[in-house]
This record gives structure tokens, sequence and C-alpha cells, in this order.
């Protein structure tokens, strides 16, 4: 008897031993923190523009707020955002924000590129920084992580969007200015919309500023004066002043169509906006902090695009407008996207 129950105490125990294995092999999340983890993050926010322009500048605050419903390993006490910041001056940025705390440091744009390397190599242990934008390359391990973007896939499906509803074949992007990811949602939309329907045309302006919504309604009402009926814009704190322009012209009886950028741009103007390109970091930058966690920070290996952070938001009032045949090319669009079967452009 006194065997039997023995073995029946050490069954019990391989069970246990195997179910916490598979549960670990299964990826069960962090077992504990590598050494030299810090107990709390403060993340500081170093910005092009301002936090309240419901564009680029906006999608980290959206991110922060989901990250705050999150069960993270490592808690985030407070965050900072330091806004309108040139290239020149973001080293002083990133360094004051270091010495008041703040241990991990977001630069919110590939143009802080320099600054921040130039930082975080003179930076001690537990003290942590994300080029929004960077390579690959520039990843520092256990010091510098970066987020790649590809907006061409998802911007492909909003051009598919914008040519069903174009009257006039005209499709154009207005963008604060031109960079590489600017330019390669302005080839994604092109080329969706002439998926949609190869006659249609292409426009695009730069209006040389990610704040200057006077710039942006002045370029809306060009293109409209061309005939251009749906405008993707790419403008951060420029979008405003399109949003405006096409707002007004809705209201006095036209039929053009806003398509917003990088985050769901219908909460500035509700019935007025087709849809848009939304970022949402928050699963990424979780994964970032489970690498904090566990020691593995600053691989290289992240980017937001379609599938990973990056979709098209609803369609809300516009929805039973939109062609069942541009509904099912863009639901297999997706589909071939993500499998490989379909290569999105770079290039205009």
């Amino acid at each position: 008897m006194k065997s039997k129950n023995v073995a029946i105490v050490v069954a019990v125990i391989v069970i246990v031993v195997v179910v916490a294995a598979v549960a670990l092999m299964m990826g069960g999340g962090p077992t504990g923190p590598a050494a030299g983890v810090p107990t709390e993050l403060k993340v500081g926010v170093i910005l092009p523009g301002t936090v309240t322009d419901y564009g680029w500048d906006y999608a980290p605050l959206v991110a922060l707020n989901k990250l705050e419903t999150m069960d993270l390993p490592i808690r985030i006490t407070s965050h900072k955002f330091v806004e309108l910041v040139e290239p020149g001056d973001a080293e002083g940025a990133a360094r004051d924000l270091v010495s008041v705390g703040y241990n991990w440091i977001w630069a919110w744009g590939f143009q802080y590129r320099e600054a921040i390397l130039a930082v975080a190599s003179g930076t001690s242990q537990g003290v942590y920084f994300l080029i929004n934008e960077g390579k690959a390359a520039d990843a520092i391990s256990g010091k510098v992580d970066v987020i790649d973007e590809f907006p061409h896939k998802t911007a492909y499906l909003l051009g598919i969007i914008g040519g069903s509803m174009s009257r006039t074949k005209k499709v154009g992007v207005i963008s604060g200015m031109e960079t590489l990811h600017i330019v390669l949602g302005e080839a994604g939309f092109k080329a969706g919309a002439q998926a949609y329907d190869s006659s249609i045309t292409f426009d695009h302006i730069y209006v040389g500023g990610w704040a200057d919504p006077e710039g942006g309604r002045v370029a809306a009402e060009s293109l409209m004066a061309k005939g251009v009926d749906v405008i993707y814009c790419q403008g951060d704190g420029t979008s405003l002043g399109v949003i405006q322009a096409v707002k007004a012209a809705r209201d006095a009886g036209k039929e053009v169509f806003y398509i917003g950028y990088p985050v769901d741009q219908s909460v500035l103007a509700p019935g007025y906006v087709l849809t848009s390109n939304v970022y949402d970091y928050s699963d990424i930058l979780f994964s970032m902090i489970n690498d904090i966690y566990t020691g593995n920070y600053g691989k290289g290996k992240y980017s937001i695009e379609l599938g990973k952070g990056m979709e098209m938001a609803p369609f809300y009032n516009f929805d039973t407008e939109i062609p069942q045949r541009a509904k099912d090319m863009v639901a297999k669009a997706r589909e071939d996207i993500l499998s490989g079967k379909l290569t999105v452009p770079t290039t205009l």
C-alpha cells in the first residue's frame, strides 16, 4: 500500500512538471526578470509635432492608453511628451529626459536616429531607447530597439476603397513632406486605386510641413479644383486643414471624400471621414516591454505594417455606399498580401 502511494505521488509530480514545461514552450509569458531590469518604466516621448494633432504625434498617446489596460511585466508609472522637437535639438531633449529619471525614450521619427544613437552610447544599464521608423541595423542589444514602417500594404487597400468611391476617376494624396515612408503610402494608394479601375489618375502634393493646417487647406482646395474627389492625407497637424476643406466642400453639396492617417480620424469630423490607415503600436510596445523584462531588448525585429498593428478603419456611415466589389477586392487583396501572393509597389 505504501509503495502504491509513493507511485501516485511520483506520477502527480511528473504530470505537474510536464504541464509546466508545455506551458513554458507555448509562450506562457516571461518567467522572471533578467538582471538589472528596472522595476518601473517612465516613458519620455520626443515628438516632431504636438500630441493633439490627431495624427502621427497622437498615435503614441493612443498606445500608452491601451498599455495602461494590459497586464505588463513592468509597470509604466509616468510619461512625458516633448513636443515640436527639431532634429538638431533631439539629443538635448533625450539627455534632459534621462537626467530626470525617464528610462524608456521613444524617438517618434527617423529624423531623431543620430541623436538617439549618440545619447544611448553613453547611458547606463537600465535606460532604453526606441527609434520609430528605425532600421534593424540601428538596434543595439540591451539598449536601442526600432520599429520599421511599411504603410504601402494597407494604403493599397485604402486605394481600392478610394478608387471605388471616385466619380471623377481622379484621386490624390496630400502629405506633409516627402520621406521614404510617405512615398510608400502614396505608391500603395495609387496602385490600389488603379487596381480597382485602371483609368483612374493620381495626383499628389507635399505641403512642406507637418503642422500647417492652412497649407493643408490650400492643397486640398487645389486638388479638388482639378477634379480630385478622393484625398488620402498623410499630414499630421496639416491634416486638420485638409479635413476642413473636404468638410466645407461636402457641406456645399460636393461629393468628395477624405481618408485619414495614422489614427482613426473620424473622431475629428464624424460623418466626413471615409476611412483611415490606423497605426496601433500597443501590441508591439507590449512585446518590447516583455523584451526588456527578459533581457532581450534591442534585436531589431519589429515593424508596423498590415496585419501587424496597421489596419484600415471602419467605413462608418459610408459603409452602405461602398460597392461590394470593392469590399471583396479588399478582402482578397489583404489575404494575398499577407500570404505573399500579392506584392504592392513601393515607388510611384
